[in-house]
């Protein structure tokens, strides 16, 4: 017979916990349980070891720090991009560092997004994160086309999710061009499939992209086994790098030229050739591989904290920190499951291990309320309109203690209905 979760269960997991040792690498906010993750990663102190070396280099060096010191400005993004490729399973020329998500979802649409007389529309869900439609829908119109009549949008079915066979039959329509797709869903943390609609994108000629916004950090990724044609994401979340953190591209080589260059959509000085930049040529001469699609500047003070923050992630390694993930939303829903069994929740989340991200979702008609109760008593969770709650573990810095605290804490403001009191607040969550 099955135990039901139990502190002393939490406690027992925890003693048995791997990945225990990182917990005091990072500043956890003090009388606080952090179910977070999935919006904005904790400070660690690696992170904050690299930002305070990079301000010392600006102070003590200047204009020096672009060529000299232990990481030079100058090479730090193809070195974090070396770094990155291996998180996400693919070769380090086709990954770059620069921008921000969404400005990286851009120039990767206008480099691949060639839309024709028969084959114009574009692809997305409809549970994708509002900025990829955004992104999707300005492109589109840049193109001299109106979204509502070509982007395609997959619908959820009944229980909230996507179905993988239902996005097949909508690549399988002969006047799609490119496709826009999550691996982690941002509501409801369902998982894709990304390796089987890789695979029927490719038997219909579509060209199709990854949103890893919700999953780099958190559990494994091959994107080229997978035959994937681009991939965006941000270093925010499970990656630690800090709020607003420099993104992530990964961009195929089969969309390199002969030479390795790339024909990008959008230039700038960085996207040139490196030997070159320097010199200021008239002529502007593209750049080799994934490094093509930056544009300006690099910005060396939200670079400098990725620098730190990967170093937990790969010490601890993806294969360590997917299977704690997944213990930990488990034992959360088992913990609700058994403490709360009428008090009106369901689960958005796929109970499948193989289904399920990095966070759980709950389900319930005051939500919002709930949401502004826990945090002020200290469990820090987010909302989604209109009925969402998302607790997001983090296997770095959560424990299984910190978890079952947490599934009391929501069972005194159940049965106290102190929710209904909450004020409407709302917060920032991505």
């Amino acid at each position: 017979m099955h135990t039901p979760a139990s502190r002393e269960q939490a406690r027992q997991l925890d003693s048995h916990d791997l990945l225990a040792r990182f917990r005091k690498r990072f500043y956890r906010p003090a009388g606080q349980i952090y179910l977070g993750g999935n919006s904005l990663g904790l400070l660690s102190r690696d992170a904050e070891q690299t930002l305070l070396r990079v301000l010392n280099e600006w102070k003590t060096r200047a204009i020096g720090g672009w060529l000299e010191g232990e990481s030079p400005w100058f090479s730090m993004p193809d070195a974090l991009a070396a770094r990155v490729a291996k998180l996400v399973g693919a070769q380090p020329d086709e990954v770059t560092i620069a921008n921000a998500p969404t400005v990286n979802l851009q120039q990767l649409l206008a480099t691949l997004y060639r839309p024709q007389i028969a084959r114009p529309r574009a692809l997305i869900d409809a549970l994708s994160f509002p900025s990829d439609r955004y992104a999707l829908g300005s492109r589109l119109r840049l193109r001299g086309l109106d979204p509502d009549a070509n982007l395609s949008v997959v619908e959820a079915n009944g229980a909230g999710l996507l179905e993988e066979s239902r996005i097949e039959e909508a690549l399988a329509d002969p006047s799609v061009q490119l496709a826009v797709l999550p691996s982690v869903v941002h509501t409801s943390g369902q998982l894709l499939d990304a390796s089987r609609l890789c695979r029927a994108a490719r038997s219909h000629g579509i060209v199709i992209g990854l949103d890893l916004s919700h999953s780099i950090g958190v559990l494994p990724h091959a994107l080229d086994e997978w035959d994937a044609d681009f991939a965006f994401w941000g270093h925010h979340k499970y990656i630690n790098a800090g709020p607003g953190a420099i993104g992530g591209l990964y961009l195929n080589r089969r969309h390199f030229g002969s030479n390795g260059a790339v024909e990008a959509g959008l230039a700038g000085w960085w996207s040139g050739r490196k030997e070159q930049m320097l010199d200021m040529p008239d002529e502007f001469t593209p750049g080799f591989g994934a490094a093509r699609l930056q544009i300006g500047t690099p910005p060396v003070l939200s670079m400098a904290p990725l620098e730190g923050a990967l170093g937990a992630v790969e010490e601890a390694g993806l294969n360590r920190i997917r299977t704690k993930s997944l213990a930990l939303t488990e034992f959360l829903r088992e913990a609700i499951e058994f403490e709360l069994p009428n008090a009106g929740f369901t689960f958005a989340t796929p109970l499948e291990p193989e289904r399920r991200g990095g966070h759980l979702a709950l389900l319930h008609g005051a939500a919002e309320g709930i949401c502004q109760t826990l945090r002020r008593s200290g469990v820090l969770s987010d909302f989604r309109p209109p009925d969402l709650i998302r607790l997001a573990p983090a296997p770095l810095y959560t424990s299984f203690t910190e978890c079952w605290d947490a599934v009391q804490i929501l069972k005194r403001i159940m049965s106290y209905r102190s929710y209904e009191q909450a004020p409407a607040v709302r917060e920032l969550v991505t």
